[in-house]
């Protein structure tokens, strides 16, 4: 599976499951912050959602992988 349709799964989960507007959400995004201000316990679906439709776990990686589409996508990829 290549990156971009990696980003895009992350994108349309981002927008239908958590809310995101998709109109400020770019793959470069900060995630946790102002912009976006996802959470903890969105962090936790995050996780979820990639076990499931990648089959890649994220359980107890560093923050600075879930910082962006960008960097959670470069993390799936480098585990398919």
């Amino acid at each position: 599976m290549e990156k971009k349709e990696v980003q895009e799964k992350l994108k349309n989960f981002f927008e239908s499951n958590l809310g995101v507007d998709g109109s400020i959400l770019k793959y470069d995004t900060p995630l946790f912050g102002d912009e976006v201000g996802l959470d903890s316990v969105d962090s936790l679906e995050i996780i979820s959602f990639v076990d499931d439709e990648f089959g890649v776990s994220m359980t107890g990686l560093p923050k600075e992988t879930f910082l962006s589409i960008d960097t959670i996508s470069d993390y799936i990829v480098s585990k398919l």
